[in-house]
């Protein structure tokens, strides 16, 4: 039993009385809404939910907002910055790397890292603009002159990491994770030279949107190439990426 309140097609507002301290509220003589006498509220129709995301790791193109979509969270981060080429001979300075690409999101922009070259202050990383949280991207590995033995550079990491460290005398260059946004990094060299620099990350965005339009554009950066080397190796920056989580109600 319960106390009623039914909107009826025919007869209006219908109202109906116990004891039992549980409330009823129906339309057409069904429950929509109960409340019990310890006020826990049960739904006949639960209100639906749920969530998607989608991920993109290349490419623009335009977003659609899903159908009955009330909300969308986004995260991207610009593609980080090539390392900077090595050389032998001392003062003899290497290639910087190429600068990586911007990742957007309609407003949203995380820059792209910038590549590495010779400094004992390497450049700052990539911008973050129109978030909630906007974080610049890390700074790779400062490069400096050295007269015997060459240490290589680490490839600043990414806010998502994914970032490297420096490879050894001779072997490869270390390449940072797929779509992580971190800088390339370098390989050092037993003998006198100068270490490419270590790429920069790209910039981290995180947005949350309410009643989002129904479409956004969207791009997201490639990476930075490596500057040429005469000695050993540099590694590219990665890709940046944007991830989406759809909200539903």
């Amino acid at each position: 039993m319960a106390v009623t309140l039914n909107a009826s097609t025919t007869a209006g507002l219908v109202q109906t009385a116990d004891t039992s301290g549980v409330l009823a509220l129906q339309t057409n003589g069904t429950t929509a809404v109960s409340i019990s006498s310890g006020q826990v509220v049960t739904l006949t129709n639960p209100i639906g939910g749920g969530t998607t995301v989608q991920v993109f790791t290349s490419g623009s193109g335009t977003y659609t907002t899903p159908a009955n979509c009330k909300a969308i969270l986004i995260e991207l981060i610009g593609a980080g910055g090539g390392a900077g080429g090595g050389n032998a001979g001392y003062n003899t300075a290497g290639a910087t790397g190429s600068a990586g690409g911007n990742t957007t999101f309609g407003s949203l922009t995380g820059g792209g890292g910038p590549g590495g070259t010779v400094s004992a202050v390497p450049p700052a990383g990539g911008t973050a603009t129109g978030g909630d949280v906007n974080i610049t991207g890390a700074r790779g590995g400062s490069s400096v002159q050295q007269s015997s033995g060459a240490v290589g550079n680490s490839g600043g990491s990414g806010f998502l990491g994914g970032g490297v460290g420096p490879g050894g005398d001779g072997q490869p260059a270390p390449t940072p994770s797929a779509n992580s946004g971190s800088g390339g990094s370098s390989t050092g060299t037993s003998s006198s030279g100068v270490p490419g620099g270590g790429g920069s990350a790209g910039g981290y965005v995180r947005k949350l949107i309410n009643s989002p339009a129904a479409t956004y554009s969207y791009a997201v950066g490639a990476g930075g190439a490596a500057g040429s080397a005469t000695f050993n190796s540099s590694s590219a920056g990665a890709a940046g990426i944007i991830i989406v989580t759809e909200f539903y109600v």
